[in-house]
C-alpha cells in the first residue's frame, strides 16, 4: 500500500494517525475523533457487552482485592482482505525478563467468543490498527499473527488496586493498540509510554470514554497504567480491548 494512499479502513473511521506513528512510535485517538458510520456505531454496545462473559484470571487479585477477568486468542490476519482466522487454543506465555509478575507461566484463558470475532466494529478496529502501522510495503502482503486480549479489572468498593502489577514493562509485541470499551465508577488509570533505557516519559493519557485509544510500537517503548480506585459505595471496573500484531520469522516477530 502506498504511504500516500488513505486505506478505506482509516477513511471509514475518520482518524488518520499514520504520520504520528511513523514519527514518534505512538498515537492517541480520542473517542470524539472517530467518525463511525451508523452501522458501526450500533455495533459498539453489542461488542462491549461481551466483556460481561469473560473468565476469571487465576493469576491476578482475588478475594477482597481487585479481580481480573479476560479472554485471549490468536488469529491469522490477512492484510489484503482483512480476513481474521482463528488459530487453535494457545496459552499466553511471556518470559520472566518480559514479565516479572507471571513470566515463565503458561497462562490459559477462555478463547474470544465467536460473537466478538464477527462483530463489525471489532473487525473494523483490527483493520484500522493494522493499516495505521509504519510497516514496509514488502511485509504488508504477508499473513500476520494477531493477538486479541479482552480484559476487565474490577475494584471493590473503597479500594485501590494496580492495573498492571508487573509495573513499567513491554509485552514484546512489535505493535499494539489499546481501546477502552468501558469505564464505570473508577478513578485513576493514567496510561503512560516511556522510552527504553532511560525510561523517559513520551506520552500519557487517561482513557475515559469508550473507544479512547492508544496505539504504539510495544517492542521499542515501555508502558504503564496507574492504579484505579472505586468509590466507597460501589465497585468499579475498567474494560479494555488490546489488539497486537506480529510477523514470525521477520523483523516484526514478538520478543518473548
Amino acid at each position: 500500500m502506498d504511504q500516500g494512499e488513505t486505506p478505506a479502513s482509516i477513511a471509514d473511521l475518520g482518524v488518520d494517525r499514520r504520520k504520528e506513528l511513523r514519527a514518534q512510535r505512538h498515537a492517541i485517538v480520542a473517542a470524539d475523533e472517530w467518525r463511525l458510520a451508523p452501522g458501526l456505531s450500533a455495533e459498539l454496545a453489542p461488542l462491549a457487552e461481551t466483556w460481561e462473559r469473560l473468565d476469571p484470571d487465576p493469576h491476578f487479585g482475588g478475594g477482597r482485592r481487585a479481580t481480573r477477568t479476560r479472554r485471549y486468542s490468536d488469529f491469522d490476519y490477512a492484510p489484503d482482505t482483512g480476513e481474521l482466522a482463528r488459530r487453535g487454543h494457545v496459552a499466553y506465555l511471556q518470559s520472566e525478563e518480559m514479565n516479572s509478575f507471571v513470566g515463565g507461566t503458561a497462562r490459559h484463558f477462555g478463547d474470544v467468543e465467536p460473537r466478538t470475532c464477527t462483530n463489525a466494529l471489532f473487525r473494523a478496529l483490527v483493520r484500522y490498527d493494522f493499516d495505521s502501522l509504519p510497516i514496509e510495503p514488502e511485509y504488508r502482503s504477508r499473513n500476520w499473527r494477531c493477538q486479541i486480549h479482552q480484559i476487565r479489572i474490577t475494584v471493590h468498593p473503597g479500594r485501590t488496586y494496580d492495573v498492571v502489577p508487573e509495573g513499567v514493562h513491554s509485552d514484546g509485541y512489535p505493535f499494539a493498540g489499546l481501546h477502552l470499551m468501558a469505564r464505570v465508577d473508577v478513578a485513576g488509570g493514567e496510561s503512560s509510554l516511556l522510552s527504553w533505557g532511560e525510561d523517559r516519559l513520551l506520552a500519557r493519557t487517561t482513557l475515559r470514554e469508550p473507544l479512547d485509544t492508544l496505539i504504539f510500537e510495544d517492542r521499542r517503548l515501555k508502558h504503564h497504567t496507574t492504579p484505579i480506585s472505586a468509590p466507597r459505595e460501589s465497585e468499579g471496573h475498567r474494560d479494555v480491548l488490546a489488539i497486537s500484531f506480529s510477523l514470525p520469522d521477520s523483523p516484526y516477530q514478538t520478543l518473548v
